[in-house]
């Protein structure tokens, strides 16, 4: 081929090439550049998990009647699943959504172990102390070798009561200093430190301590401590801030006809440790990233470890949780069940109060948590933490094998 003409052919393929390349940067250039660290994490959010969740839950729902429900599922601080059923009241067009309030009955508990251990790692309060180093006229004798009623038998309920003592006289609303004052005229029937029986009234002590060491109410050092820092603007614990609330769910029981809303009642919150923490799952969002580790400035890693440790065995209590799959065994922390199955390391506690039933539960090892908030005391409740880590347990397993 003639060499003009092979010139003339190379200088204007290298013209076009130059003009695709330009045409390609100034394309590039109308981009925003990101820089890499702050590309989003990819999601870890699983359409197919979830459809199996739902198809879970509706199929339970229906089974068992459920009313109305919300459930929140977190993985690595990542909202993977966040959803609402139903309605506030069977007998209400009105749809539960992420700001309905619910009660959480005995999951405050775990509120109330949290508060109590960010004061201890800020040396407000120890373990150790003796509850009538902040309660004087507290004579209660331990049954120990010294005598001592201390703040861990309180939270861990190991003060060697009966079970529920009492208990009966937080459901008929009888004020927390008249309840405090019959349990301190009770005589231990087990040994103080060794022997687990869940308590009501006498966990609603631990209010008494944390208000002598703060110069605070209860109510005040809960807000001051964990809702604000938290940002849980719809969360309580009292009764009056519940009924002020204009987007609440009614608790609801079983009669011949179904399940039938009932009036919301103002017991437990005369001990709102126990029983008294009002929220919504939009709140709930921030107290699992909470309690998993991703506020240390508010709960510091120290606080987490001393909440969660195991202060007594409790494998022999006759409980749903120890027959899940599995099972290995459950201790009691400072407000908050420890479960082992063979497969699962779960931080865990129910509530029950009013109508309303509460579960949350998170893995420490594999970082996954999940929140039910049920506005009624249906069946699927006992067996929802079970069969959500059931689902995702064998889900990812399979997952794994098809990798």
């Amino acid at each position: 081929m003639d060499q003009k003409i092979l010139k003339y052919l190379y200088v204007v393929a290298t013209i076009i090439l130059i003009g695709l390349f330009n045409n390609s940067c100034h394309r590039m250039s109308d981009k925003e550049f990101v820089p890499v660290g702050l590309l989003p994490e990819k999601s870890l959010v699983d359409t197919a998990f979830n459809r199996l969740f739902d198809q879970q839950i509706t199929t339970q729902m229906g089974q068992y009647q459920c009313p109305g429900m919300a459930v929140l599922v977190m993985k690595n601080n990542q909202i993977i699943y966040e959803k609402q059923f139903g309605a506030k009241s069977r007998f209400s067009p009105d749809a539960i959504d992420s700001t309905t309030v619910f009660r959480l009955g005995s999951v405050s508990k775990g509120f109330a172990g949290i508060l109590a251990a960010i004061l201890i790692d800020k040396r407000m309060i120890h373990l150790d102390d003796p509850v009538s180093l902040y309660i004087p006229d507290f004579t209660f004798k331990a049954k120990n070798k010294d005598k001592i009623l201390r703040v861990k038998h309180i939270l861990s309920h190991t003060s060697g009561l009966t079970e529920h003592a009492f208990s009966n006289l937080v459901d008929e609303n009888v004020d927390r200093e008249i309840l405090l004052a019959y349990v301190n005229k009770l005589t231990p029937r087990d040994s103080t430190g060794k022997t687990y029986a869940y308590q009501n009234a006498a966990f609603g002590l631990i209010e008494k301590v944390i208000e002598e060491a703060t110069g605070m109410t209860y109510e005040k050092a809960m807000d001051f401590y964990i809702f604000s820092p938290l940002d849980m603007c719809g969360s309580s614990c009292t009764f009056e801030d519940l009924i002020s609330t204009g987007n609440i769910c009614h608790g609801h029981k079983y009669s011949r006809n179904g399940f039938v809303p009932i009036d919301i009642k103002p017991h437990y919150y005369n001990v709102p440790s126990a029983g008294g923490i009002n929220a919504p799952l939009k709140d709930m969002r921030s107290w699992m990233s909470a309690i998993m580790g991703y506020y240390p400035d508010i709960i510091s890693p120290t606080a987490r470890d001393l909440a969660f440790a195991e202060y007594v065995e409790t494998s022999a209590d006759r409980k749903q949780w120890n027959r899940w799959e599995g099972f290995v065994s459950s201790h009691y922390g400072l407000g908050w069940r420890i479960i082992h199955t063979k497969t699962n390391h779960i931080v865990y506690h129910g509530g029950l109060v009013n109508g309303f039933r509460t579960e949350i539960a998170f893995d420490k090892n594999k970082d996954i948590g999940v929140v039910f908030l049920f506005n009624s005391v249906c069946n699927y409740s006992n067996y929802s933490v079970e069969q959500f880590f059931n689902l995702w347990n064998v889900y990812h397993k399979e997952y794994e094998v098809f990798l």
